[in-house]
């Protein structure tokens, strides 16, 4: 229990050390959040409108490439099934790229003060998250547009929101931790990135898998997020129980194995740096 007594007239409070420790690892979160959110676009002419142009380009892209090629979209409007989906995914690739190179780019605060490393790719998959509701914005004005009927599953919402950020950071520690000893890793995240977009239902419908192979695919963890956020967004149900539980399973088992190697790793990075 912490201890409470009077101090120059003022109340304070004797907390533990374990609550100490907490507070400044909040408040160096916090520090870095603001700090990488300011400077992604200091210098820029467009500035916050990044934020929005990125899902935009991809959607416009995809929607030329529907032109040539008859990609069904479940009777939904293609412009806004493609955005819904993309904004999650752009989310997600976003995270993880910032996370990559987190550790490298805070090198001189790592070997000067002892502080656990994973605040810092926590602070990158944050941070992206002000761009994930800068695009949020835009969808909430094509439902609108669109005239899309939204109940009472759009609770489901935040839970997609918190799966889809531990997703993001259980990629990126591992991407950090390794990257930070072998550059390779966050030059090959692109392509990572790139390559897992075709292996998850963003261009296409889940619907358009074959059956015999859904059960597999559907271990991408960010199948259950994609097809979790049009059912509650464009379909008014909630997330599919299978992909989702899948997505949930497949998450917890990249974090016990990303976290453990970070933690590893973390102990050599002031070594290497």
């Amino acid at each position: 229990m912490p201890k409470v007594g009077l101090l120059n007239r003022g109340v304070y409070v004797n907390v533990s050390p374990k609550s100490r420790r907490w507070a400044r690892f909040a408040t160096l979160l916090y520090a870095l959040v603001v700090r990488d959110i300011t400077s992604r676009y200091r210098r820029s002419a467009l500035g916050i409108w990044w934020a929005f142009l990125q899902p935009l380009i991809l959607m416009l892209l995809f929607n030329m490439l529907r032109g040539f090629v008859n990609i069904p979209s479940d009777g939904i409007p293609y412009i806004l099934f493609s955005f819904a989906g993309l904004v999650p995914w752009t989310f997600f690739t976003n995270a993880v790229a910032a996370c990559g190179p987190s550790i490298t780019t805070n090198a001189e605060v790592i070997k000067k003060i002892a502080l656990p490393r994973e605040v810092f790719p926590l602070a990158s998959v944050a941070a992206t998250l002000f761009d994930f509701f800068m695009s949020g914005i835009i969808l909430a004005g094509m439902l609108i547009w669109f005239k899309i009927p939204v109940g009472i599953h759009l609770l489901w919402l935040p839970a997609l929101i918190v799966l889809m950020t531990i997703i993001s950071f259980s990629v990126g520690i591992l991407l950090a931790g390794l990257g930070t000893f072998r550059k390779d890793f966050i030059f090959a995240t692109p392509f990572l990135t790139q390559a897992w977009l075709f292996a998850t239902p963003v261009i296409y419908p889940l619907s358009t898998v074959p059956e015999q192979w859904r059960s597999i695919y559907m271990l991408n963890p960010m199948v259950g997020v994609i097809e979790g956020f049009r059912n509650v967004l464009l379909k008014s149900a909630a997330p599919p129980s299978e992909a989702f539980l899948l997505s949930v399973l497949m998450t917890l088992v990249i974090l016990a194995i990303a976290w453990p190697v970070f933690r590893k790793l973390s102990g050599y990075f002031a070594d290497v740096l």
